[in-house]
């Protein structure tokens, strides 16, 4: 979960990018994703038109169908988004009791998306101020301590877990051995071709960056085989930091990252704080201006 935010021109149901603070998701991109969830980003909205409620409750139907309705200019904030989806919902669904059941299922998936990579306190707050303390509500907050539970921990101003890798020497480090200094993390692997392809662009920010002593550019492979990752290493030299990942540091960044795809980029300040825990690829055209700022 990149520094976007994946704006959908509701009119072609095209999803776009555009620079948004340090988070590959964020409330918009999420509400955007749930409104299209049951049809392709590459459909357009002519094929959602005539579309009609399901005859028994079914939320992915219904978020199909409640995705025509949507008005066909854009919405410029997240509260648009909601206060949007909002209003298709009390206009379009004349069961009420579907209208009440839907805005339960829509928080939870809106708790669960936004809650990869940041707080969705405040999504539980709006829908708990709007409804009884029935059993729904109950399921919105089972939602948000599940959702919390699980990526909590690396929420943009936690402590970053820490965890281990090794040097090309084999000397065994940890994140807080590098305490006062902003880290841009790179997660890798040699076998990786995306990971592969963004090495020019780090090693352009590690010459941008290479006076700067609180800054360090460091790139931690996932690789199982320290001798496959040397020799990828000897055959293409770079002059950032590269590290090996330990067994137990594999396992914190499974289970407490959630460092499912590669690469995944990390930034965590001075402090050992996370800024971002899925930040977008040096390769992005923003990224530059983006780091500048928070090395600023």
């Amino acid at each position: 979960m990149r520094a976007q935010i994946w704006e959908m021109k509701t009119g072609v149901m095209k999803i776009e990018t555009k620079t948004m603070v340090g988070k590959r998701i964020t409330l918009c991109a999420v509400l955007l994703a749930l409104f299209s969830l049951g049809a392709s980003a590459q459909t357009s909205n002519d094929s959602l038109r005539g579309q009609q409620l399901p005859e028994t409750y079914d939320e992915e139907a219904i978020t199909d169908y409640l995705a025509q309705k949507l008005p066909l200019t854009d919405l410029a904030t997240h509260d648009d988004y909601v206060n949007a989806m909002a209003e298709a919902i009390e206009k379009n669904i004349p069961n009420e009791e579907w209208r009440v059941r839907y805005r339960c299922d829509f928080a939870i998936s809106l708790i669960q998306m936004v809650g990869t990579v940041e707080n969705p306190k405040a999504i539980m707050e709006r829908y708990l101020a709007t409804t009884p303390p029935d059993s729904l509500a109950v399921r919105v907050r089972n939602a948000y301590d599940e959702t919390t539970t699980s990526f909590g921990k690396t929420y943009p101003g936690e402590q970053a877990p820490d965890f281990t890798f090794t040097d090309t020497d084999g000397r065994q480090l940890s994140l807080s051995d590098f305490l006062g200094k902003t880290l841009l993390i790179d997660i890798w692997g040699t076998w990786c071709v995306p990971c592969i392809e963004e090495m020019p662009f780090i090693e352009k920010l590690q010459q941008r960056y290479a006076q700067r002593e609180d800054v360090h550019i460091m790139s931690i492979a996932c690789d199982k085989k320290a001798d496959r990752w040397k020799n990828f290493l000897a055959k293409h030299p770079t002059s950032w930091h590269h590290y090996l990942i330990t067994p137990e540091g594999d396992t914190v960044l499974n289970d407490v990252y959630h460092t499912i795809g590669i690469p995944r980029f990390i930034i965590i300040d001075k402090e050992g704080k996370i800024i971002t825990p899925d930040a977008m690829r040096p390769s992005e055209e923003e990224f530059t201006d983006y780091f500048d700022k928070i090395t600023k």
